[in-house]
């Protein structure tokens, strides 16, 4: 009786995971770090999971049951006052050592048997640092994980900024294990990222994490937005939209361009919820019966409605219309990183994309790309992609992965 009670308590002893998903601004790193919180929680349903995140739109994302966030706050200043970027460095100083003791606090007080820290091994600037060492120092069994999404920035800058921070001793000495979100046939991190022999057997790649395939009726799409039943559809995406404007602009007069080429062109356009509104606006006002505005949708499932995509080069949206085989023209942001440059152009370089460098964005540059897509035999465009990466399930793998620090799923929720 007492070894029955016992055993019941046991399986009902709730456990915590603790992710930390590595956001300021867009919408990449927390869309990611839920899509894998639903598989753990799904897997594990003695488990409930605390993201922690300064994303200021995390609140738009449904949380899976047994899973809240912890918001970070950012600085908030006037939108007239001008500041020298000494002064902006000088400003966030506090806000820096805030977020760092919420960290801290957040950490210790959740006791989470894992953490997975998301893009920033110790958080950006260094401010999980803390928190974590402590972590480790007062929960020895807490085990730690960094997820690493495979192309960051140009090489020498990640070596340098990781080698400023002490990332290279604290995977040494703090992680228990380092899944790559990504294939090593398409961008070995341990070479790109110079990472020491001894850390090496730390990596896992888990290839690539997208959400579960969505349900999609292309013609009931099409009827919800009012667009033409018949003809190729094109979807222009930028992510967040803080910086898309550029993008979509030129997507806008390349469309009127394949007009003439394809009279029953159709297309979306998603401008994403950071776009400013000004900008929003002068979309807006160039959208048409056959070309529909919006700030914000499901677009997996209008990739899955689509026959040719223009998007900038970030993870998730390139990842997705991959796992969907719809062909991609990449514009990647090419500003203060050039992370989605190298994805644009190594995937270019495979055959699974077009890339327009922004420095060659114009009508005809654009046009000429989505032509290519829109004439793009399907069949083999899927199987290119099938050859170098045979499935999109890295958020299974990645919870695979972490059994070995967890215990094996529960087989019926498996089953």
């Amino acid at each position: 009786m007492c070894c029955a009670r016992v055993t019941e308590s046991k399986s009902t002893e709730v456990r915590t995971l603790l992710l930390y998903a590595q956001d300021s601004r867009g919408l990449g790193h927390i869309n990611r770090t839920l899509i894998i919180a639903r598989h753990l929680l799904a897997a594990y349903p003695n488990h409930v999971a605390y993201i922690v995140t300064k994303s200021p739109i995390a609140n738009l994302f449904a949380l899976p049951a047994r899973c809240d966030y912890i918001k970070l706050p950012g600085r908030l200043s006037l939108a007239q006052v001008r500041e020298t970027r000494e002064e902006r460095e000088r400003a966030e100083q506090p806000y820096r050592a805030l977020r760092s003791r919420l960290l801290r606090d957040a950490a210790l007080g959740l006791k989470p048997e894992l953490v997975l820290v998301d893009h920033e091994p110790l958080g950006s600037h260094g401010e999980f640092r803390g928190g974590l060492y402590a972590l480790k120092a007062r929960y020895p069994s807490t085990r730690f994980v960094f997820g690493l999404r495979d192309i960051m920035d140009d090489t020498v800058t990640i070596r340098a900024h990781w080698q400023k921070l002490g990332v290279y001793e604290a995977f040494e000495n703090l992680y228990d294990g380092i899944a790559v979100y990504g294939l090593p046939k398409l961008y070995d991190v341990a070479a790109a990222y110079a990472i020491p022999p001894s850390v090496q057997p730390k990596l896992h790649y888990c290839g690539y994490i997208v959400g579960d395939r969505p349900p999609c009726d292309a013609a009931l799409l099409r009827q919800q937005y009012g667009l033409p039943q018949n003809g190729p559809l094109v979807l222009a995406t930028v992510g967040s939209g803080s910086d898309g404007y550029p993008v979509l602009s030129a997507t806008m007069m390349a469309l009127q361009r394949l007009k003439a080429r394809f009279p029953e062109l159709a297309a979306m356009v998603v401008t994403g919820p950071l776009m400013a509104a000004e900008h929003q606006t002068a979309l807006q006002a160039q959208a048409t019966s056959w070309c529909r505005i919006v700030s914000r949708t499901d677009t997996f499932q209008l990739m899955a409605a689509s026959d040719g995509i223009v998007s900038m080069g970030g993870y998730n949206s390139v990842c997705e219309a991959l796992a969907l085989a719809r062909p991609l023209v990449i514009v990647p942001r090419a500003t203060h990183k050039i992370e989605q440059q190298i994805r644009a152009e190594t995937l270019a370089a495979y055959g699974l994309a077009r890339c327009v460098h922004p420095r060659e964005l114009n009508t005809e540059s654009l046009a000429n790309a989505l032509e290519w897509a829109l004439l793009c035999h399907r069949q083999t465009y899927a199987k290119r992609i099938q050859e170098l990466i045979p499935s999109f399930d890295g958020a299974a793998r990645l919870t695979a992965y972490l059994s070995r620090w967890l215990g094996p799923p529960d087989s019926r929720v498996a089953a």
